[in-house]
């Protein structure tokens, strides 16, 4: 079995490795702490904009109720006008209690279960949007002021680290 001598450029591999992985290991670092840099500014105005959004989303739902409620008051008031007599006997039984002889009232005017004329204008109720945001840990981190402060010190300390020349072996 022959050795065959040791080649100058074997002596080489250990530093190059050494080498890359330094610069992967400050890269990872300052890329880390961009990234925990970069969550802390960005995080907390995304919470905003969700809640934004959110107080939008109930705006058009309370917009939707009040068109439907002045649709129903407009085609009352359509009716009044015109002098329908549906309409009027229905004011009449219900605001004055004024049921015709020819009739025999089923509710009592007055009573608990008396359909009064505004309730019967009112449109049903949509459903409102819930606002439950489900938040990450990093995100939960970053919305409380002493915590987000700390992650904020810890990205610039890894970007720091990440900046710093590779060592030089000796």
């Amino acid at each position: 079995m022959e050795h065959s001598p040791p080649h100058p450029a074997d002596d080489h591999l250990p530093e190059l490795s050494d080498n890359i992985a330094s610069e992967i290991s400050r890269w990872a670092f300052f890329i880390c702490g961009l990234i925990l840099i970069i969550a802390a500014a960005t995080l907390p105005l995304k919470a905003d904009l969700d809640y934004t959004r959110h107080q939008r989303d109930l705006a058009m739902v309370i917009e939707q109720e009040n068109v439907a409620r002045n649709a129903s008051y407009q085609s009352m008031l359509d009716a009044i006008e015109s002098k329908n007599p549906d309409t009027l006997r229905l004011l009449a039984q219900s605001n004055m209690g004024l049921i015709p002889a020819s009739h025999e009232a089923l509710l009592v005017p007055g009573e608990q279960r008396d359909p009064m004329v505004f309730e019967l204008l009112e449109p049903q109720p949509l459903a409102r949007p819930e606002f439950s945001p489900q938040y990450s840990r990093l995100e939960r981190l970053v919305m409380i002021p002493k915590s987000r402060l700390w992650v904020i010190a810890g990205g610039i300390f890894c970007v720091l680290i990440g900046l710093l020349p590779a060592a030089e072996p000796k």
